[in-house]
């Protein structure tokens, strides 16, 4: 079994740099093809960890790739977004590793290699518990889930509604001081919010 897996990132070639001559590490180039994806796809079942390097988006569908195959995800990130992380501990089946500690010769996989075999097999166990939630077809999984954050950003969305309906918008020029926020604004402003918040999640999950 390989040790790790790369693919992707904004720092992807500076890890190739330090990782290219280390023995059990494979990485994989290319663009994101069925044929490609597949590749990918049996190089994750087939490793220990899974390096997942910063990207251009908050969170990239390589780390739930990785966690549907039950192969560790090693974030190297010094500030990372992930979603559903209000009820799902990620540090129970991932490695964080700072940046620039990820870019010292020989530290990744000096790290790597010192975790035990008995914390792999937690790290799996701690992955089959939550990969419901990064796969759309599980009836309580993605979509599910998607819709239980925007319920909870919901209340606040009409409270930011409530509370702007009620304050006087002054034009100086005009003596008029009727409010400008109309209901039909309101709907369209919930509405769009609410859109927003379901394309946020799903590019956040992505790649499907």
């Amino acid at each position: 079994m390989m040790l790790i897996f790369l693919q992707g990132g904004k720092i992807r070639d500076l890890l190739f740099q330090k990782l290219e001559n280390e023995e059990d590490v494979v990485i994989k180039h290319g663009t994101q093809s069925r044929e490609n994806r597949r590749a990918a796809s049996r190089g994750m079942h087939t490793s220990k960890f899974c390096l997942n390097p910063a990207g251009y988006t908050p969170s990239a569908c390589r780390l739930f790739d990785s966690i549907v195959s039950l192969c560790v995800p090693v974030i190297v990130s010094d500030s990372i977004e992930l979603p559903f992380e209000d009820i799902i501990d990620y540090k129970k089946f991932s490695v964080f590793v700072e940046t620039a500690a990820a870019l010292k010769p020989g530290y990744l996989v000096s790290l790597l290699r010192k975790v035990p075999a008995e914390k792999i097999l937690e790290y799996h166990k701690a992955m089959k518990e939550v990969k419901r939630y990064y796969d759309y077809t599980h009836p309580n999984g993605t979509v599910n889930e998607i819709w239980r954050q925007v319920s909870q950003k919901l209340p606040l969305i009409k409270l930011m509604i409530n509370r702007d309906k009620r304050l006087v918008k002054k034009d100086l020029s005009e003596p008029n001081c009727s409010s400008l926020f109309k209901p039909d604004r309101n709907y369209q402003l919930l509405m769009i919010t609410s859109f927003l918040v379901i394309l946020e999640l799903h590019l956040s999950i992505g790649c499907h």
